[in-house]
């Protein structure tokens, strides 16, 4: 097995874990904590899209993790907005 494909699987693992303790942060009290966790999960999961579609040959897996960072950004900043209220 290449090196390469084995340190693509160990990022994968590595991301799922990332996103597990994004979780775990976005459960928290506060809304806050709950933008942030929520847009590490979707950043994270862009990621893991990009690796996996690069090792199992999907289509189309570049413009959907492109959209989700590129949706989940706005959404963020447009909850925040909303949230914060008349700053």
């Amino acid at each position: 097995m290449d090196i390469l494909i084995i340190s693509k699987y160990i990022l994968i693992i590595a991301i799922i874990v990332i996103m597990l303790a994004a979780l775990r942060a976005s459960a928290y009290k506060g809304a806050a904590m709950g933008l942030l966790g929520s847009s590490v999960v979707v950043v994270a999961f862009a990621m893991v899209l990009l690796v996996g579609g690069d090792l199992y040959n999907l289509a189309f897996y570049r413009d959907i993790s492109l959209a989700l960072i590129f949706f989940g950004f706005v959404g963020t900043v447009a909850f925040a907005i909303v949230a914060g209220g008349d700053n």
